[in-house]
């Protein structure tokens, strides 16, 4: 992790939890996401879950605010050495990313920073549009992608571990 930054109030709070863990950066970000709500703070944003199925696991990504899943995997069938996920199903996700611009949120949620942002694809432009109207943001990145990260970010984002406490602190600051 990076030594936290001391946050400018001019710039957004912006932060990723680092996935180091399979899934305990998923459930860390669940976890607070439901303790924030809980409190009435109004988040908005995607959770990523995952379903095991007959092909091994399917991935969703789900509305905080309406409850709406958008399925990302395709069904390819066993043979099949393509990428399972599905461009318009995330496509069709923007649509809560582009409200939350529109209409903001005191925190925006990103499934993840991944190989399509990084490459300035997925939610990129979207999470570029929310942190440029000051919306507080926090996603979940993989340790391959933190470099990436930080370009995108231009280094003023904070690196958090899976942590309840360590998310509390960001948050409240």
């Amino acid at each position: 992790m990076m030594p936290p930054a001391d946050h400018d109030p001019e710039l957004p709070p912006i932060a990723t939890i680092v996935a180091t863990a399979r899934g305990a950066a998923d459930t860390a970000l669940r976890d607070f996401v439901a303790d924030l709500r809980r409190r009435g703070v109004r988040v908005r944003g995607l959770l990523q879950e995952s379903q095991p199925d007959s092909s091994g696991c399917r991935h969703l990504l789900v509305d905080i605010e309406s409850g709406r899943h958008f399925p990302i995997s395709q069904q390819l069938g066993s043979q099949s050495n393509a990428c399972t996920l599905d461009t318009a199903a995330l496509v069709e996700a923007t649509s809560v990313l582009r409200r939350i611009a529109d209409e903001g949120a005191d925190l925006a949620v990103f499934n993840r920073f991944s190989k399509l942002e990084s490459s300035g694809e997925g939610f990129a432009a979207e999470m570029l549009q929310v942190m440029s109207n000051g919306i507080p943001v926090l996603t979940i990145t993989p340790p391959a992608y933190l470099e990436s990260w930080r370009h995108f970010t231009g280094g003023i984002a904070r690196e958090l571990p899976p942590d309840a406490g360590a998310l509390n602190d960001w948050f409240a600051a």
